[in-house]
């Protein structure tokens, strides 16, 4: 172990090493599902009670006239909270998609400068995939109050991005609010606008510290790492689904791993 150790520090080094064995060990299960799916295989997701209500929401927000409001967040994309971003926008693809069908698009509304060229992206060709790019406008996606004297440094004002919101929640008539991706302690101020309003709210986020103020606002809470299932869940994309599969795999396999490393400790002492 100390030879493979020194050979793979003198190379690409030994953390570099572990994190691309995890990789590889990702990869085998998600190309085995990947190629299941295409030849048709199905597979069983557990019911998420948020994700069910979201694909609720349009038959209410068509029969009120009143549009969806979507969250993006406080980040953007290209820092450590890409990934929550990025489970924002898949949310984003499905409402869009609803919200074309139904003549009643989302609102959105985001706090990093990075994140609007996508949102507007993902809106723009949801439209033409739906054969009505006539009906997008690029103003459904708004970047509310950055902070321009750190776009450099990537950063966003979060309270006054939530004081936006807040404006928003409590003067445009809505059918419901949805909340995913990354926040802070902003999150309690969108949420408790929302819930005066009385509201159907959807929200969720990576961030433990923020979770406790998800489950005092959010009528159909996300917990954690649900926001990322949402690909799989609301556009069930072969390669959502793969990647939902291959995390799945991923995490009984460490279960396993420390099952057995708990045992042989146990049974034979320390390893």
């Amino acid at each position: 172990m100390e030879a493979l150790k020194s050979l793979f520090s003198s190379t690409i080094g030994w953390d570099q090493a572990q994190a691309l064995s995890v990789l590889l060990g990702f990869l085998v299960p998600f190309f085995f599902a990947y190629w299941a799916i295409k030849r048709g295989a199905q597979f069983t997701l557990r019911p998420i009670a948020a994700y069910a209500a979201l694909k609720g929401l349009f038959a209410r927000s068509a029969e009120a006239g009143q549009p969806v409001h979507l969250s993006l967040g406080t980040t953007g994309v290209g820092d450590q909270f890409t990934a929550d971003t990025t489970a924002a926008l898949n949310v984003l693809e499905y409402l869009t998609e609803r919200g074309a069908m139904s003549a009643a698009p989302p609102v959105v509304t985001l706090a990093h400068p990075t994140a609007l060229p996508i949102a507007q992206d993902i809106m723009r060709r949801v439209y033409r995939q739906m054969g009505v790019p006539e009906d997008y406008e690029s103003t459904r996606a708004r970047l509310v109050a950055p902070d321009p004297n750190n776009f450099s440094a990537k950063r966003s004002d979060a309270f006054a991005y939530a004081v936006g919101v807040m404006r928003l929640l409590t003067r445009q008539k809505l059918a419901a609010n949805v909340m995913v991706g990354r926040f802070g302690d902003e999150f309690l101020l969108m949420g408790e606008a929302g819930a005066q309003r009385e509201l159907i709210q959807v929200g969720g986020t990576s961030a433990p510290e923020v979770l406790p103020f998800v489950h005092a606002t959010m009528t159909h809470p996300l917990i954690g790492e649900e926001i990322y299932a949402g690909g799989a869940y609301l556009l069930a994309k072969p390669a959502h689904l793969s990647s939902l599969f291959a995390q799945d795999v991923m995490r009984w396999v460490l279960v396993v791993i420390l099952v057995i490393l708990v045992l042989a400790r146990t049974l034979m002492g320390p390893i």
